[in-house]
Order: structure tokens, then sequence, then C-alpha cells
């Protein structure tokens, strides 16, 4: 097996045509309590990579082990793409849309975290994805993609937040979800003052 990649909740490991997301033991935990956070962000995981209805690596497994084996999709980071191409961020809004109407906050909105596949825009690593049907969570789930589109691709930032938000009107939901976004920056605006 290949290590694709390391974090500090998971590695990553190609075997095939799969991929294997191996939880990390956390030995500044009690044993017992870091099996079961492990057991139950796994369950939590593959349980919201089943219901999702948007393009994200097809489930195959999950053992007791706490890892997670899901299909190997042959892609590239939007990362690497979305300064060129900005208008792949209106895809990426129509998926959080879908997520959103679907009571899914995927928690880690960045374009690491997305591939483009046989044109397509995949979402991936819903490691820190739960579900709620709170405005405040969906708000926040789309502050947090605006940071991140402002920190990595600020030179194309204006346009592809603007693309995002075109598709990500698509949600029944949207006008409400925005509106609250408003007031999520205004209280972090507020905090930078002090």
């Amino acid at each position: 097996m290949d290590v694709l990649g390391s974090g500090a909740e998971a590695t990553i490991f190609r075997d095939g045509e799969s991929v294997i997301k191996r939880r990390l033991v956390k030995r500044y935990r009690h044993p017992v309590l870091d099996e079961e956070l492990r057991r139950s962000r796994t369950r939590r995981e593959a349980k919201l990579l089943q219901k999702a209805r948007v393009p994200h690596p097809a489930l195959i497994a999950t053992d007791r082990e706490s890892s997670i084996t899901m299909e190997f999709i042959e892609g590239t980071p939007l990362k690497q793409l979305l300064d060129s191409d900005v208008n792949l961020a209106q895809r990426v809004g129509q998926h959080v849309a879908a997520l959103h109407d679907q009571a899914i906050i995927h928690g880690d909105l960045t374009t690491s975290n997305m591939l483009l596949s046989k044109g397509e825009v995949v979402l991936i690593d819903f490691g820190l994805s739960f579900t709620s049907h709170d405005l405040e969570h969906k708000a926040v789930d789309i502050h947090l993609f605006k940071q991140a589109l402002e920190s990595k691709h600020h030179a194309v930032f204006d346009e592809a937040y603007k693309a995002f938000l075109k598709g990500y009107r698509a949600s029944p939901e949207a006008t409400k979800v925005l509106k609250r976004l408003s007031i999520v920056e205004k209280r972090g605006r507020n905090k930078a003052k002090y």
C-alpha cells in the first residue's frame, strides 16, 4: 500500500483501486475514549458517505479498526485548477447546496478536498462532516470555504466566490443561509476590533 497523505486525524493509503483511511490513535487520550471516538467518527463518516447525493468516493467497507475503504478516484485537486478556471466554483456551489439540502455539513470545504475527475467536481474527505438543519452550521460551512478561497486563490477570489454563490443559489434555502452568513461574517469582524 502506498501512503497518499497523512493529517492530524488519519493516514490515507492507496491499495489498488481503493483508498483506505485509517484514523490515528491519539496517545494523549484514554485508550477506551480514543477507541470510541475513532469508531463513532468512522461510523458517522461512512453514514454520511452513503447519504450524500453529490459526486464523492463510493464507500466500500468499514472495519473495527476505525478504517474506511473507499473507491480511488483519479483526478486533479481543484486547488491546482481553480485559478485558471473559476467556473469550477459554480459546480462546487451546486454540490454544497445539495449537501446542505440533505442537512449534511461538510466541515472542511477547501479546494484541497475537491477533485476534478472526468469533467466532474468530486468532494472528498467527509471526516469532519455532520448532520444539521441549522442555518448557522450551513453559513459557517460556506464561511470556511470563503476563507479558504480568499487564502489560497486570492488572485481570483472575487470571481470564484461569485461563481460559487451562483451555484449555491440552487438551494431552496439559499437566501436564508446567505442572510445568516452575513451575520456570521459581521460577528467575525466585530471580534477583530478587540
